[in-house]
Order: structure tokens, then sequence, then C-alpha cells
């Protein structure tokens, strides 16, 4: 009898242990584990457990959310709200603003990753405790989708008329109006956008957060001048305190241009070896073919108001040119090559262009 009690105390201690197994297996979630997606119009929200500690009350993990645009047009703002289970409470978050009201619980982007091109996506974070499950979340963004509307590619689609890097920062370029510009930074720069009626954005992808390359595609649309800028981030700058790594200025002035010179007075290669009269404040319009040089010195008579084009660019040299002061000058340049510039330069003749400028001050009004 003794041993029957014996058998049935072990045995009655390996069901409680099973049990308590059973339990502990219930509320676990494996780290690096993803719930499955919740998808609302044109936004995807998935939360993935990246660590978890404890058991029941005492429990906690650590969850990322990726936010993900679906629609075919851009989004600027994007809300993503989950129920609470019982006993679990927020306790931190990072690159999201998170509310709770009751159990419900809302999470809106900042000011810095709201915007997302079609496809491309965004992550938040946050530190739960009283629970280690992961939320179910709902998602839902500005971005619209008309039917009729083609779908917006999230990456340049072709060939870009002018393009600028990082290396470029401090630089300026030109554009004619109806060219494109493309941008290509590091992955660490906050993507571009453009407040000025003189450019817009067609596409736009990767960028800080995504760890994708940042790649954009703007189209000049009207004539001005602005200031292209974006700066880099890094998650450390949103930890408590922030780390002290420099922040990076990236900025390339645009100016756009008319399609044509539009001056007073217009040259092309046949005004080559002629002479032109300008009257003080009036314009002279230049254009030549993709060939020749910019030019590079010009009397102080004549004020440059836009160039764009020549070589190497592979595009027509247009310029604009102002008629500041009196004096008589050259106008030159000359044909270029690629082959000219090689260790054994080719034997490629360069083709002047020259015109003869006499600017002169108008007569006394009497």
């Amino acid at each position: 009898m003794a041993l029957s009690r014996r058998v049935a105390l072990a045995a009655s201690w390996l069901v409680a242990g099973v049990g308590a197994l059973t339990a502990l297996a219930m509320i676990s979630v494996v780290p690096g584990s993803a719930s499955a997606d919740t998808v609302a119009g044109g936004c995807r929200a998935t939360a993935r457990t990246d660590s978890h500690w404890g058991n029941g009350p005492t429990s906690g993990a650590v969850v990322v959310v990726t936010v993900t645009n679906t629609a075919t047009t851009p989004a600027t703002t994007w809300s993503v709200t989950w129920t609470l289970a019982d006993g679990q409470r927020v306790v931190n978050a990072w690159n999201a603003t998170v509310s709770t009201s009751g159990q419900t619980v809302t999470a809106v982007n900042l000011a810095w990753n709201g915007r997302l091109a079609p496809g491309a996506s965004t992550t938040f974070g946050m530190q739960l405790a009283g629970s280690s499950s992961a939320p179910a979340l709902s998602c839902s963004n500005d971005a619209v989708s008309p039917p009729s509307s083609p779908p917006v590619s999230s990456s340049p689609p072709g060939p870009e008329d002018v393009r600028v890097t990082e290396a470029d920062t401090r630089t300026a370029v030109t554009l004619v109006l109806g060219q494109t510009l493309g941008v290509s930074l590091p992955s660490s720069y906050l993507p571009l956008t453009s407040t000025s009626p003189a450019l817009t954005l067609v596409s736009s992808s990767g960028g800080y957060p995504t760890g994708q390359p940042l790649t954009a595609l703007f189209r000049a649309v009207g004539t001005g001048s602005l200031d292209l800028s974006t700066v880099s981030d890094d998650p450390c700058f949103h930890t408590t305190p922030p780390c002290a790594r420099p922040v990076l200025q990236w900025t390339v002035h645009v100016n756009v241009v008319p399609a044509s010179p539009a001056g007073d007075v217009n040259l092309t290669q046949a005004a080559n070896r002629t002479t032109v009269n300008l009257v003080v404040g009036q314009t002279l319009g230049v254009s030549l073919p993709a060939n020749y040089r910019p030019f590079t010195s010009v009397n102080p008579a004549m004020a440059l108001v836009w160039t764009t084009g020549g070589y190497p660019t592979g595009q027509q040299l247009r310029v604009l040119f102002r008629a500041v002061g009196g004096a008589s000058f050259d106008l030159y340049t000359q044909t270029d090559t690629a082959c000219n510039h090689d260790p054994t330069p080719c034997p490629s003749p360069y083709q002047p262009w020259t015109v003869r400028i006499n600017t002169l001050y108008p007569p006394p009004s009497r």
C-alpha cells in the first residue's frame, strides 16, 4: 500500500508539471515570429515579436510593426490600431506616436515617416508588459487609388535628364521645363519631397528607415528656383538619450528655366563668325548642339542668366545672357568629345564657335 501511494504521488507531480508546461507554452511567443498580415484598403500592418520574457503578469515582449502602403498612390499619413490583451500595457514606443484609450491603442506616424510611396514600408516598435502575445492589428492610410489612375511606380521609370548623388550636395543644377531630375542617395537619408510649384515628385522609394537606397524622380513643371534637401536619420537618434552621431545635410539648388532661351536676340550654330549688337538691358539666347562646351569665360559686360546642357551632358547647350555694360568682345566656345581626353587622344578636331558682341548703352532720352 505504501509503494502504491508513492507511485500515485509521483504520478500527480508529473501531471501537474505537464500542466504547467502546457500553460507556459500557450502564452509564449517565439522570438522573430510574425502575426498574420492585416490589410485594410491601401494599408498592411504586420507585427513581429523580436523578444519576450517572463510568465503571466510579469511577462513582456518587444514587438516591431511593419506598415506598408499597398495602394497605387502615395500615402502621407498612416494609423495602426489594436486591442490590448487582458493585463497588457504599452511601456514605451519608438518611430510612432502611441496613445491608449481603455484597451484600444493607436499608433500614428511621425513627421518623417508618414509619406510612403506605393509598395514602400516603414517600421515602428514598442515594449509590451503583462503579456508577450503579439497584437492583432488594423491599419489605414490616406492613399487614394482611383480606378482610372494607372499604378504609380515606386522607382524611376527610366533614364533621367539630370542625375544627382550624395557627392553633389551644395551644388546647383539647371533643368529645362519638362526635364526630369533623378536623385540617388544612401539608405540613411529621409525620403525627399518638393513643396515648390516648379518641381513635382514623380516617384520615390527606399530611404530611412527601409534599409534600401533612396531613389527619387522629379519633373520640372514650372519655372523658378528651389532648394531640394533632406537629412540623414538613425534609430539611435530616437532613443533616450539619443546618440551623438552627426546628422548629415544634403541640399541641391535647382533652377528650372524655360524650354528655349527666349532672348531679345537668339543665336544658333549658324551665327558662327557673325556680329551682334545689343543694347544694355537686352538678353541674348544661344542654342548650340550638345557637343559644344558650356561658356566658361564671358566679358563682365555680359551677365549669365542661366545655362544648361553642353558637353559632356549629352543635352543641347542652351544659354541666356543679359547685357549689363558697354563693351566689345568675342563670345566663344568649341566642340569636344570623350576621346579627346583619352591617354592617347583621338584625332578629333575642335570646331570653334565665335560671335562678336557689341553691347551699347541706349542713347540718352531727350
